[in-house]
């Protein structure tokens, strides 16, 4: 029986095999991403995009600028020549390839000195046993090279290579100028440098790598996970998708020709739908397929470096693979801890089947993502624009439906008619004249059906906002604002009181400067336990209450260590972190919701992560941190750890420039109020400008904004909340 390809063999030909010409590696060259091809390759690859512009990696699609165009800047793949070498070996110790005797190169090779590191003939292979020089050299046998494997033809790594100077062995590596060095060029070219003996310097090397790699490892469980659930995901859609057909075709073989149209639609929206979902599943999975084997790519990279490289090797790249291990654990972290799919197996199409087939069966499909928002017997809640018509559909036992709409934000009633549509089901149409929430109240015979009163949210999109909607007067200068976990608005004043108003604006809550000997206070933020957190500017502190009041914790004194403040502004909670704006530090203080010191953000400056004078700070439900930056004219997005992302605005006066930002909130967009240009203008996350209010009519008493649940934008000015 014929033997198998040795698996060995057949894995150092995979190992030896340029991913781009798919033949052997021919002066192979590593990537900054860690990944290695023909020098050749490279270049041909590089040439596709102009000079100086990065082209992806084939493998994992990292963006690599060429250094100079030219690859021959870029460091060798040491270790694939000796695997190549090696390949090499194993294939003439099996057989594959005639082997001559690499001593005398006369006869034919039966057997392989270790310690010449050559295949011998028979001749040599006596002369190894008589001669005194070759006294103690290990002799093997094709035979045992097959039996013995890799371990049987491994040789030591080779000797350093020379100084192209001074012809002395590079064993010193020069820390200063990350490069291996000679004893002569110590005194020449390198003298005063930080340079240490390579083989004193490999061991730490290589427990900096084992640690740095650790992090990236720990990833792969829930990369692999996130991935399986992707894949489960478009299973079930899958099935979802057929079930639905199925039950599509079913419903409509009774409609016949009248149905057919209606039919066609249906199917080719939910199959829509359905794919729209797959695609974007899709998308995901092959990013995440992408991240995973980026990331075990570059731990076998690692690994396989650490067991075969030289030490010299070993030191010489260590500064780039350490720098992509951090980039990896960052990139790939994000992605680790948010696993779950973008989209839902929840595709499913709804069917009225109404009398009146030709008039109301177009407009009684609905195909949906997500199962209908339906509560007491069928009434669908809605968030809708103003001036949009709307259509419940009420499903009752028995008797006709009395609907009356009471607009919550006016304070208004309408009493609505309901038709019916079929047996048990009626349609409600209004079309709501004002934003804000509204109520649905349906009863029969005088009694409320369940579920009532039935909850319709009206938004509209900023730029269409034109007048206020409500006023809450009688505060003096309030400055900035939160909401608690019951919608009351928090509010503090020129006077340092903290003031709490329910829904309809009337106070109902005072946390009193006499009560507890504020300086003067400025920013207010809420945790979801809601404990408020204000800052006080001049006795330089952060003060965390209960929702009664009463001081639970205190920060800080003036300073500028990393327990004190100078001049703290703004503030926010996020999970179980705090953000202060400490302005004249020209930093972000992080502490914990206990009042613990974290850590600090910025420092004095007009860069990346500087900051002149941080007004106020917010954090999206992406846990990403928005900083008005006063002095620099901008906000700053930054990562929970600090990390910039973007700058929004400019210094200007124009709509989308800024001008000494101060107040600012995001929802599903960013809110800033500006003190040089007196407006407020209204970003998208990404920085693209919206629209803006006031123009010029705010007045420098406007420190804050907030937005609630409903939509409805609080802006303070003088003596007053404004609500839009």
């Amino acid at each position: 029986m014929a033997e198998g390809p040795d698996p060995v063999v057949a894995e150092l030909e995979q190992e030896v095999t340029c991913g781009i010409c798919h033949d052997r590696y021919q002066e192979p060259k590593l990537l900054p991403c860690c990944h290695y091809y023909c020098k050749q390759c490279i270049l041909t690859l590089s040439s596709r995009y102009q000079p100086n512009q990065p082209f992806p990696c084939p493998d994992c699609r990292e963006p690599i600028l060429l250094p100079d165009n030219n690859p021959d800047r870029l460091p060798t793949a040491f270790f694939i020549n000796q695997m190549k070498a090696l390949h090499s070996r194993m294939e003439k110790a099996h057989g594959k390839l005639e082997t001559t005797c690499e001593m005398c190169s006369r006869g034919k090779a039966i057997a392989f000195c270790r310690q010449c590191v050559n295949f011998i003939c028979n001749s040599c292979v006596d002369s190894h046993k008589h001669m005194r020089v070759f006294a103690g050299h290990a002799i093997s046998t094709l035979d045992e090279l097959k039996q013995g494997g890799v371990k049987e033809l491994t040789f030591e790594n080779p000797p350093p290579p020379k100084c192209e100077d001074h012809e002395e062995l590079k064993k010193i590596f020069c820390f200063d100028c990350d490069k291996l060095i000679c004893r002569d060029c110590i005194v020449i070219e390198h003298a005063g440098h930080n340079y240490e003996f390579v083989k004193k310097a490999a061991p730490a090397t290589r427990k900096k790598l084992t640690e740095h790699l650790s992090p990236l490892k720990n990833l792969l469980p829930d990369l692999s996970t996130a991935v399986n659930q992707v894949k489960g995901t478009k299973q079930k859609i899958q099935v979802q998708k057929k079930l639905t057909e199925r039950q599509v075709n079913a419903k409509f073989q009774k409609l016949h020709d009248i149905l057919d149209r209606c039919k066609v639609r249906v199917l080719r929206e939910s199959s829509a739908l359905a794919d729209s979902k797959m695609e974007k599943l899709t998308v995901q999975e092959k990013g995440l397929d992408l991240s995973l084997g980026t990331a075990q790519s570059l731990i076998d990279f690692v690994e396989r470096t650490l067991e075969n490289a030289s030490d010299e090797e070993l030191i010489t790249m260590q500064e780039q693979v350490v720098s992509r291990i951090d980039a990896e654990v960052v990139k790939r972290g994000k992605e680790a801890a948010n696993p779950d799919p973008v989209e839902k197996d929840d595709v499913g199409v709804e069917v009225f089947v109404c009398e009146d087939l030709k008039k109301l069966c177009e407009n009684n499909v609905i195909v949906y993502a997500g199962k209908p928002i339906v509560k007491g017997d069928g009434i669908k809640t809605a968030e809708v624009d103003k001036c949009s018509k709307l259509t419940f559909y009420c499903c009752l036992k028995r008797g006709k439906p009395q609907v009356l709409l009471k607009t919550l934000s006016d304070d208004t009633s309408q009493q609505l008619h309901a038709v019916p549509v079929r047996g048990g089901v009626y349609s409600v149409e209004y079309t709501p004249r004002v934003r804000g929430r509204h109520h649905l109240l349906i009863s029969v015979d005088d009694q409320p059906i369940p579920g009532s009163p039935f909850s319709v949210l009206i938004k509209i999109p900023p730029t269409k906002l034109d007048k206020p909607v409500r006023v809450i007067r009688g505060i003096k200068q309030p400055r900035y604002m939160a909401f608690n976990s019951s919608e009351e608005l928090i509010v503090t004043d020129c006077e340092s009181n903290v003031l709490v108003f329910d829904k309809k604006g009337d106070q109902i809550q005072s946390i009193s400067k006499s009560k507890h000997g504020f300086g003067s206070i400025s920013g207010v933020a809420v945790d979801k336990e809601d404990n408020v957190y204000v800052c006080d500017w001049i006795k330089q502190c952060v003060y965390k209450f209960n929702k009664k009041g009463d001081v639970l914790k205190k920060f800080g004194t003036k300073g500028r260590g990393p327990k004190e403040l100078n001049w703290p502004q703004g503030i926010a909670v996020a999970g179980d972190q705090v953000f202060v704006c400490d302005q004249d530090n020209h930093r972000v203080q992080v502490l914990t919701t206990e009042l613990e010191p974290v850590k600090q953000i910025g420092s004095n400056g007009a860069g990346n992560e500087h900051f002149n004078h941080p007004e106020d700070v917010a954090v999206d439900n992406e846990q990403m941190v928005y900083v008005t930056d006063y002095g620099n004219n901008r906000v700053q997005v930054l990562t929970m750890d600090g990390r910039f992302i973007r700058s929004i605005g400019k210094k200007g006066s124009e709509q989308g420039d800024l001008s000494r930002p101060y107040g600012v909130c995001v929802t599903g967009l960013v809110y800033v109020v500006e003190d040089g240009n007196k407006r407020v203008s209204v970003f998208t996350k990404d920085g693209q400008f919206v629209t803006s209010f006031g123009n010029g009519h705010i007045t420098n008493q406007t420190f804050g904004v907030a937005v609630d649940s409903d939509g409805f934008m609080y802006m303070s000015m003088k003596g007053s909340v404004i609500i839009f």
